[in-house]
């Protein structure tokens, strides 16, 4: 069985589509350990590095034109674009023609974490954002058979990682860190309201913050570069809360039983967080345009208490039934 993912990452998206796929993949190969999968990236280096264990598609045609060409070697294509299908998502080929392939002979399984329901054409869907569940009515006006992975749980949580680390020792007050590499530089741009506050703090920040303020550490701060997932991980669970964009370190957290506060820099981004806000998980703040400072200071003094519950068999069942696609 032969499987092409397609995924990207960069300074704005960050590594979080690579890193589910590689957890999708690991759930696909539990069940089909025979199965060779395929890594289409525009993104050529990261992706040799990152998927060092598979084979890299390495071509200058587009993936429309490539999968025309193979479409009788694949059995299932999955897809993790940037953006959406209604939007922007790539300049060289619309995702939904390769629905629509002259007698396609492979099944595609799409990833969204979109906040309102837009056309999908696949065949599987996954989208983690809460309030998905809603969506069903929507998703199936295109194919009445598709089957969908919908709400927080949908979330390629990555379980064994998250269980070797739910008893750790906390050692930090705050975990601080912003989605992809900040683009947006909140860390700099917020960085004196968090240093003054009186509590244990560790940042994770992209080369540029760590160089201009890695001067400013003592024992209420330690500042740390960006690091592998295994490690952010292990750090997160060793926090008693966290401040962030709304990204999938709220799902992470969540299923460490973590609470956090968010600054969203759109506003899907704030859709996400209000979601984790409504179910009682995190807090989420104004978009960083209109935050003003004393808002952030006051919401960091202010206990947040998680009300739902991470249920860690509920997730293991979603990724099993995930895992048995094939």
């Amino acid at each position: 069985m032969n499987i092409l993912c397609y995924c990207e990452a960069n300074k704005k998206t960050g590594l979080g589509h690579f890193s589910r796929i590689k957890i999708l993949i690991k759930l696909l190969k539990k069940k089909n350990p025979n199965t060779i999968f395929y890594i289409f990236s525009k993104n050529l280096k990261l992706a040799k590095k990152y998927f060092y264990n598979y084979k890299i598609i390495n071509t200058k045609k587009n993936l429309l034109t490539h999968l025309t060409y193979y479409n009788n070697f694949y059995n299932l294509v999955i897809l993790d674009p940037p953006y959406y299908e209604k939007g922007k998502h790539t300049k060289e080929e619309n995702l939904k023609d390769i629905y629509f392939i002259k007698n396609k002979n492979f099944q595609i399984l799409k990833l969204t974490d979109e906040t309102a329901p837009s056309k999908h054409y696949c065949d599987y869907l996954i989208n983690d954002y809460p309030l998905s569940v809603n969506f069903k009515k929507k998703y199936k006006q295109i194919n009445n058979k598709i089957k969908l992975f919908l709400g927080i749980y949908a979330f390629l949580y990555p379980i064994q990682k998250i269980k070797k680390f739910l008893d750790l020792k906390k050692k930090y007050d705050i975990l601080i860190v912003f989605g992809g590499s900040d683009p947006k530089n909140l860390l700099i741009r917020y960085f004196k309201v968090f240093k003054n506050i009186k509590k244990k703090k560790i940042f994770i920040l992209n080369k540029k913050a760590l160089l201009m303020l890695k001067k400013f550490e003592d024992s209420y701060n330690t500042l740390k570069p960006l690091m592998s997932q295994n490690l952010f991980i292990k750090t997160l669970s060793t926090s008693k809360n966290y401040v962030s964009t709304p990204s999938n370190i709220m799902f992470e957290a969540f299923s460490l039983n973590i609470n956090g506060t968010v600054i969203p820099t759109q506003n899907r981004q704030k859709n996400m967080g209000k979601s984790f806000e409504k179910l009682k998980i995190a807090k989420c703040l104004p978009i960083y345009t209109k935050l003003k400072d004393q808002i952030l200071r006051n919401s960091l003094k202010k206990k947040i208490k998680i009300q739902t519950k991470f249920n860690i068999k509920k997730a293991i069942r979603m990724q099993n039934k995930i895992g048995n696609i094939l």
